[in-house]
């Protein structure tokens, strides 16, 4: 069998990214022994790149990581995955001691990221326009359902946490997302935790949430002053939420426990008795609270966020010592900072030798990276010299240069090997060869891991047991499906919502949003491409603020006019509906509801979302209408792109 080495490959090139000193030999035994357990691993400082955010990781640990996979009896017995102990503290990269070499290697492992998601929407897009795969998509929606059906997963202690000093070093601030228990579980019919039954027709999941929250404190206590050990053990005592335990954070919403119930039925291409999934989520309660301290400390975050941004290029010249008593070395800070970064390259940059260099660099690496992709087999000393090339090129000219040299070998009738992309002379590679590229290009295989079709990866006996395990078919046609047959369906019932603003937290709250019985279902119905959208709300309530009184009620749904049983407001929203009435329908009823003008509570919110003197709004509107045109620009590029590739 190739699944060990599918799973062995995909897991070093998933964790490789992000864990430090990963044994990959002690993983692959671990694997193809069918128990491959991993402790205490260290998170990447750069983890977090390709956010494009100015942070990096403070202390990042992993308690443990468990997979088993019963490679014996794969097709009916289950795979368990447990996670457990992830803590992962984050602080602004201006906190950390500039590195000039691990900065220059955390900047090649991000640029070499975003040229792999470079290839891999171009795969996507060559994809998308080859008819072929419409039978491989088939396969692999079937194979995907098999792996549900068998998996078993566990994620426990799992804490992020963000602590910043820099945005205001008078009022340090914290935030984070705590999560105690999220599991997967095999269940019966009658939804009771049971092993997998090979003879049923459809398979039922079981999803536990416990002790999900999110805080932001204010003034806060920093972890990050402590050892990476240190801040550890404070990130694991800090999650613990009992009734005996003082809280020791300022909530953004509190612990919220749910639960989700999945059916799916693998076989719903010939059997429309039940949907292909029915999922239903239940949420109990969500108490969502922002206080006045909290509001400010985010708005001077996202500023800030913006300003760390444009002073990461001049932080390796950023003097260790404060303003006050050394003014001159801030003004040669200041001075340096400006002709290294801006004018110098800039002037560089339009010289005739400069663009005689650069010129001549492109056009090398254009060759270079046309003789890799048409070699069956590049040699050490290639991609040596590619990887030079890469250093001081930037993205733009790179991708550039692999574009004109794959379409120079595609004129000169080349065949080009290049792992998980397919070309016009290359057969089709199937799902198999992308999941051996998925996370990135690797630069050597493991000599265990094949290449090639499924037909040449798996004997005939190997395709037979793997198509009847899935419920596969090379031959079976797509069938017309009924058009009120429901592939998917969705509930979601919310039992309360309460939003509080406060002007402090140990105050009463200004005003109080309470929903109450929220249902919503979501219905699909591909063989009439139809779409059924339903909302129901039984309680709308918002209260003001108590001040020498009880607190006024604003606005409220008059239980004196709607019946026991009877929401207070319906919405359906449905496409192409089965009695052909219309294309689209949308029906909507409410009851009466009372609203009431408090002049105390409203003064009060507008008082609430005055922002402070001090902080200059106006550069938190620049930096989103920069980012927005950075979008804008990128997703212009990205259609220019597929524009030219398509002619």
């Amino acid at each position: 069998m190739i699944f060990e080495s599918v799973v062995v490959d995909v897991l070093n090139r998933f964790l490789g990214d992000y864990v430090v000193n990963l044994d990959r030999s002690q993983l692959k035994l671990g694997i193809w022994g069918g128990d491959a357990v991993l402790k205490n691993l260290e998170i990447k400082e750069n983890a977090l790149s390709q956010l494009d955010l100015p942070f990096k990781v403070r202390a990042g640990h992993i308690g443990r990581l468990e997979l088993k996979i019963p490679w014996t009896d794969i097709y009916t017995k289950s795979v368990e995955a447990t996670l457990d102990g992830v803590y992962l503290l984050i602080v602004p990269t201006a906190s950390i001691k500039f590195d000039a070499e691990k900065e220059e290697k955390q900047l090649q492992e991000a640029r070499q990221r975003e040229l792999q998601r470079i290839e891999e929407t171009k795969l996507k897009a060559a994809e998308q326009e080859n008819p072929k795969l419409e039978k491989q998509d088939t396969f692999v929606e079937k194979l995907v359902t098999q792996v549900i059906k068998n998996l078993q997963v566990k994620i426990s202690n799992i804490h992020v946490r963000y602590e910043d000093h820099i945005t205001n070093p008078n009022c340090p601030l914290s935030f984070g997302v705590s999560l105690k228990n999220l599991s997967l579980q095999t269940a019966d019919n009658n939804w009771k935790p049971t092993l997998l039954d090979e003879h049923s027709k459809l398979f039922f999941k079981l999803v536990q949430l416990n002790n999900l929250f999110a805080y932001w404190n204010v003034n806060s206590v920093l972890f990050s002053n402590h050892s990476a050990d240190e801040a550890r053990r404070c990130l694991e005592s800090s999650m613990e939420i009992r009734p005996s335990v003082p809280v020791s954070h300022d909530f953004i919403f509190r612990p919220i426990s749910a639960n989700a119930k999945l059916r799916m039925n693998p076989r719903s291409d010939v059997d429309f008795s039940s949907p292909k999934v029915d999922l239903m989520v239940n949420l109990s309660e969500v108490a969502i609270e922002l206080n006045k301290p909290q509001y400010i400390s985010i708005l001077e975050l996202l500023g800030s966020v913006d300003m760390m941004s444009r002073n990461l290029p001049y932080r390796k010249y950023r003097p260790e010592v404060h303003v006050h008593g050394n003014a001159h070395i801030w003004w040669k800070y200041v001075i340096t900072g400006i002709l290294e970064v801006d004018v110098k390259p800039h002037l560089h940059m339009w010289s005739w030798k400069h663009i005689r260099c650069h010129r001549k660099s492109v056009k090398c690496y254009k060759d270079l990276y046309k003789t890799k992709i048409t070699s069956k087999k590049a040699n050490e000393e290639l991609l040596k010299q590619l990887e030079g090339k890469e250093k001081s090129l930037d993205i733009f000219n790179i991708t550039l240069a692999r574009q004109q040299a794959e379409v120079e070998a595609s004129k000169a009738g080349l065949r080009i090997y290049r792992p998980g992309m397919e070309m016009e002379e290359e057969a089709s590679q199937g799902w198999l060869s992308w999941m051996w590229n998925w996370g990135g290009e690797a630069e050597t295989q493991t000599k265990e891991v094949k290449t090639g079709t499924l037909d040449e990866l798996l004997t005939v006996n190997e395709k037979a047991k793997l198509y009847t395990a899935i419920g596969y078919s090379e031959t079976a046609a797509n069938p017309n499906l009924p058009k009120n047959f429901e592939d998917m369906k969705v509930n979601f019932h919310m039992e309360r919502l309460s939003v509080s603003i406060k002007d402090k937290k140990d105050k009463n709250e200004i005003i109080k949003l309470t929903v109450g019985e929220l249902k919503s279902t979501l219905t699909q119905r591909p063989g009439a491409q139809a779409l059924k959208v339903t909302a129901q709300l039984s309680l709308f309530e918002v209260t003001g603020l108590a001040t020498k009184r009880p607190a006024p009620t604003l606005l409220s749904s008059r239980k004196a006019a709607t019946g026991a049983g009877t929401p207070l407001l319906c919405i359906l929203f449905e496409t192409n509906p089965l009695d052909g009435s219309a294309n689209q329908r949308l029906h909507a009823e409410s009851q009466p509801l009372e609203i009431i003008y408090d002049a105390i509570t409203v003064n009060s919110m507008s008082e609430f979302f005055r922002p402070p003197d001090e902080l200059q709004l106006d550069e938190l509107t620049n930096a989103t209408l920069m980012k927005l045109e950075q979008f804008r620009d990128r997703t212009a590029t990205g259609e220019s792109h597929i524009h030219c590739s398509k002619k």
